[in-house]
């Protein structure tokens, strides 16, 4: 049989019929997908089921089950020299998979009609990502990471590690945003989980952090309108209606605009998109502006994907988000609603389909009005955080200029319950005449 001595493909399965232990090394580099010739992925596919049953996989027993193929088996143990290269022939089989993945790919991506175009090439291209071989590694190779961190923030003349919330407290409980992590805002409708986004990535971006936010449910002006009324402290309700605009709001109105436009942060508007689009998008403005932080408002408007279950579907979206972060090195806030029953505080299983987003999220922090009296007091409650202690706070809302300031707001106290056994008894005659 005259074959090429250059074709990884025969010298890889050659490799594993002389030592079939050598398919450890290589088994989560390749599988029988990535092989050109289907002749080969079928000798490849049988040895790696008989391997991993612990029988015998060498030319004999393969010939056994694949009489078709039995020559061909025979041949390949006999032209291989040696398995050492096993992993070498494996890295060369996988490259020229991902490079025929991607080609075939830029075919799918030219013929590409519909309104989800960006959606779906992400999707498609994600099919080409290669498999990660080298993902374990001894403890020391990440304590020397762990090292090099901790020195990295010791000397750093930041005084957090993450992205600053622009609450104090909160940075006390997170240490600002982290990288990496999802973080799940929620609340029921109209708390004001979409002011507290706004202003935790407006205090980023004046400090210079990239942020994008990307707003499903508003369009980018009235997100801007929003942010205006932020930094200028000026009443929302009069930009909505400038006639009603105090002479002193219209220059506050001119400054805020000069400061929000020096900024570096971006709006993405596009109403109804997938988390694929969405993942796209972000990762564009990524690679040109290398962001610090994305917020998504919110999760009820994304798409959902074609599931059995709506849980299904949320589990997609909320994966998808976490790899993002975990991706782009990042922090990615994600508003999401709670169940509308009940008032009492939040916790973790009030979310919508809350097994999901508990799962993926690293941190989920709740909005709530604890006093039905007062609508401007609002506790922040982390219900989750998955490197971090739990804790609340206390914010008041200036919902007019779409602040939140601290307060020293004390929740009040409970009535003590009577207790009949433990009330004093009146003596002599008083408690006499008191028998009736």
């Amino acid at each position: 049989m005259n074959r090429p001595q250059f074709d990884p493909e025969a010298a890889l399965v050659g490799a594993i019929l002389l030592a079939p232990e050598a398919y450890w090394r290589v088994a989560d580099v390749v599988s029988e997908d990535d092989f050109a010739r289907r002749d080969l992925g079928k000798l490849w596919a049988t040895c790696a089921q008989l391997i991993k049953r612990g029988d015998a996989a060498d030319a004999v027993t393969i010939g056994e089950r694949l009489p078709n193929l039995a020559v061909l088996a025979v041949e390949l143990a006999n032209s291989t020299p040696s398995a050492a290269n096993a992993k070498a022939y494996a890295e060369l089989v996988a490259k020229r998979a991902t490079e025929r993945k991607v080609r075939a790919a830029g075919q799918r991506i030219a013929s590409l009609t519909g309104e989800d175009l960006v959606g779906e090439a992400q999707r498609i291209i994600s099919t080409c990502v290669p498999r990660a071989g080298a993902a374990v590694a001894k403890l020391a190779h990440f304590t020397d990471q762990s090292m090099a961190g901790i020195i990295e923030r010791n000397n750093s003349v930041m005084d957090m590690s993450g992205v600053p919330t622009g609450f104090e407290e909160l940075d006390k409980l997170t240490g600002g945003w982290q990288a990496t992590d999802l973080i799940v805002v929620a609340a029921r409708p109209s708390v004001g989980k979409t002011a507290m986004a706004l202003q935790t990535a407006m205090h980023a971006a004046s400090g210079g952090t990239p942020v994008i936010f990307v707003t499903l449910e508003m369009n980018g002006k009235q997100l801007s309108d929003r942010a205006l009324a932020h930094v200028g402290g000026i009443n929302a309700l009069h930009i909505r209606n400038p006639k009603e605009m105090e002479e002193w709001e219209w220059g506050a109105l001119t400054e805020a605009k000069a400061k929000a436009d020096a900024y570096p942060f971006y709006i993405d508007e596009n109403a109804n998109a997938t988390v694929e689009a969405i993942a796209a998008r972000v990762r564009q403005v990524d690679a040109e502006h290398r962001l610090g932080l994305v917020v998504i408002d919110y999760l009820t408007y994304i798409r959902p994907p074609k599931a059995d279950k709506v849980a299904d579907a949320i589990q997609e979206i909320t994966r998808a988000l976490k790899s993002l972060a975990k991706e782009l090195k990042l922090p990615v806030i994600l508003l999401s609603q709670l169940n509308r029953e009940g008032e009492d505080a939040p916790v973790l299983k009030s979310l919508r389909d809350s097994g999901a987003i508990e799962q993926d999220a690293d941190v989920v922090m709740f909005l709530h009005r604890p006093d039905k009296a007062d609508r401007d007091t609002i506790k922040v409650i982390i219900g989750k955080q998955r490197n971090g202690p739990l804790g609340d706070f206390y914010l008041r809302a200036d919902m007019a200029r779409m602040r939140f300031c601290p307060t020293d707001y004390e929740p009040p106290r409970k009535k003590p319950v009577s207790d009949f056994a433990t009330m004093p008894r009146r003596a002599g005659k008083d408690a006499a005449a008191g028998v009736q």
